[in-house]
C-alpha cells in the first residue's frame, strides 16, 4: 500500500542558493518499505509537478536514522510504500533545509 502526505514544506529555495543541503531524520516502529522524497519548484503544485528525489531503501525497521539530499526545490513531501508483510509504521519525519 502507497501512502502520500497531503501537506508539503517549504524549502526555501532562495535561502540555501547553491549548497542546498536538506537532511531528514526518520522515526520508524517495526515498518518495512521504501521512502521518497519528493521535490518541486512550482508554487502551486498539483500532484503531477513532484517528481522523487531520493528513494530510500535502508530505513531501519525500528528507531530513527538522518539522511541528507541536496538541490533547490521550493517545496517537498513524502511517500512510501509498504512491504507486503510490513506491519510497522514511520511515526514522524524531521525535515531541516
Amino acid at each position: 500500500m502507497k501512502f502520500t502526505s497531503n501537506d508539503t514544506i517549504q524549502a526555501f529555495p532562495g535561502q540555501n542558493n547553491n549548497d542546498a543541503l536538506h537532511t531528514i531524520a526518520v522515526y520508524t516502529n517495526g515498518f518495512s518499505g521504501t521512502l521518497k522524497v519528493l521535490g518541486t519548484m512550482a508554487t502551486s503544485p498539483t500532484e503531477t509537478d513532484f517528481f522523487v528525489v531520493q528513494t530510500i531503501t535502508d530505513l531501519p525497521s525500528t528507531g530513527v536514522k538522518y539522511y541528507n539530499f541536496n538541490g533547490v526545490y521550493q517545496l517537498v513531501k513524502f511517500s512510501w510504500d509498504n512491504a507486503t508483510d510490513n506491519t510497522g509504521t514511520i511515526d514522524k519525519i524531521l525535515y531541516r533545509q
